[in-house]
């Protein structure tokens, strides 16, 4: 008897732990990580045929199914073919969500029925709505495929004087990494030794804008092209305009920001002041977009000016757009963060946001968005400076590389001024939990280890406390 309550109690939680959207997100990106680290680990997945490391293999696994970018090892000449397929695999999985692609095929299949399959596609794709969440699934997967075939088609072309056959691999490789803001490629050889990225490309502007206009496509949302695309029968929602107006702001504001900094800078040969002069420009706006969480960068990080280094994390904290294959705390929850400020300073009683009324509950969540991403790297960030004392002695590495390290991992960018892979393993690992947390999300990951409250008629005495 005792036994039989064991086993019925355990049924109960694994089926409550099922039931709860949050949760089961979190469980997946779990599932897909360590299946990803198993499958990395065979000797057919390495270029060497020999054993990987499980460090390396789940850091690896980590960083493309939450499409960071951050790597241990060179994509191109550590992994082989079947490797490289796993970690694309990874990268187009991370950058839609498993629920999204769950849900879209049980809608394009009109099986979704069950209440649970529903919440959990809408918490996925930040949805609200049946008739809309269906419609959108089906736009996610139609717009994904295109824009990916279509880029991947561009690169192909631009690619193939460079690689010969080998730029099909590469540009199908780069297209998928590049929507989904993953960062990941596969440009490095025995003769440039990796890491290059795409840096041997500065003189190609189709290649660098095509790149360029994936990651922007793939970092608005999903929600927010389809209200443009059907703008005819509805017009421009409040926060696809939001999304819009703030991502162009930003990335002229980076662009502008990063040519100012950079225009002179020779640090080092692959540095901006290295290029041409109308190089520049164009060298501005593809790192002001690459910093929006996409990973690919054609000037050397490494040689940055400390005002650019700390440009970039700023822009890699923001972001991109919810329900999108970004990272960062977003856009619109740092715009609801500012407006929040000026309608206190103003002693208005709502927050108001571009004109219009921001229920309390979300901007409650967007403070609590804010302030806990912001400790998370904080946090990481003095961790690893203290494990990594000794590389913090170099005249050339300082604090400020810690911080781009760790706000390139909790953003999913994979930008790095220090080398991931001269970290220690400790240092690693925390790199590891920035990138999952940054990709689920912390609050997400914090309600999916909570129970939730049972309504009480319990009522508090009111605490009066000084602020400021």
């Amino acid at each position: 008897m005792p036994l039989l309550r064991v086993k019925s109690k355990s049924n109960f939680s694994f089926e409550r732990l099922l039931k709860n959207p949050i949760r089961l997100i979190v469980l997946t990106f779990i599932i897909v990580i360590l299946t990803g680290t198993l499958l990395l680990s065979f000797p057919f997945a390495s270029a060497s045929g020999r054993w990987t490391s499980p460090d390396v293999t789940l850091f690896t696994s980590t960083s493309a199914t939450c499409v960071t970018g951050l790597i241990l090892v060179d994509t191109a000449t550590y992994w082989s073919t079947a490797g490289q397929a796993i970690i694309l695999l990874m990268i187009q999985i991370g950058g839609l969500g498993l629920a999204t692609i769950v849900g879209t095929f049980y809608t394009l299949l009109n099986r979704m029925h069950s209440w649970q399959q529903i919440e959990l596609a809408q918490e996925s794709t930040s949805s609200r709505g049946i008739v809309e969440l269906n419609q959108l699934l089906r736009w996610t997967l139609a717009f994904t495929l295109v824009a990916e075939s279509l880029g991947a088609a561009i690169l192909i072309w631009r690619f193939w004087p460079y690689y010969g056959s080998g730029a099909i691999w590469k540009g199908i490789f780069q297209s998928v990494s590049a929507f989904c803001n993953a960062g990941f490629d596969l440009h490095g050889n025995a003769a440039n030794g990796g890491y290059v990225s795409l840096v041997h490309f500065h003189n190609e502007p189709i290649i660098l804008l095509t790149t360029g206009a994936l990651v922007i496509a793939g970092g608005l949302g999903f929600m927010v092209w389809l209200n443009i695309f059907s703008r005819k029968k509805t017009k421009l929602a409040f926060h696809s305009r939001l999304v819009l107006k703030l991502s162009g702001v930003l990335l002229i504001a980076g662009t502008i920001g990063f040519l100012l900094l950079e225009f002179n800078n020779t640090g080092s040969s692959n540095a901006m002041g290295m290029l041409a002069g109308p190089e520049r420009p164009l060298a501005a706006l593809f790192q002001s977009i690459t910093t929006r969480t996409a990973g690919f960068n054609s000037i050397d990080q490494f040689s940055l000016s400390d005002s650019s280094k700390f440009l970039t994390v700023v822009l890699m904290f923001i972001g991109a757009a919810p329900a999108s294959t970004g990272g960062g705390i977003k856009v619109t929850t740092m715009a609801a963060v500012a407006s929040g400020i000026i309608s206190d300073i103003k002693h208005r009683p709502s927050l108001i946001l571009s004109g219009h009324y921001v229920r309390k509950s979300t901007s409650r969540r967007a403070y609590t968005i804010f302030t806990l991403s912001m400790l998370i790297v904080l946090a990481s960030t003095i961790f690893i400076s203290i494990v990594e004392n000794d590389i913090l002695s170099s005249p050339t590495i300082s604090f400020l590389d810690i911080l781009v390290e760790v706000g390139s991992a909790f953003g999913t960018v994979g930008l790095t001024s220090i080398g991931t892979a001269n970290l220690h393993l400790s240092s690693h690992v925390v790199l590891i939990i920035c990138m999952f947390l940054g990709r689920v999300s912390p609050v997400a990951f914090a309600i999916s280890l909570t129970k939730p409250q049972e309504e009480t008629k319990v009522v508090y005495p009111e605490a009066n406390i000084l602020l400021g």
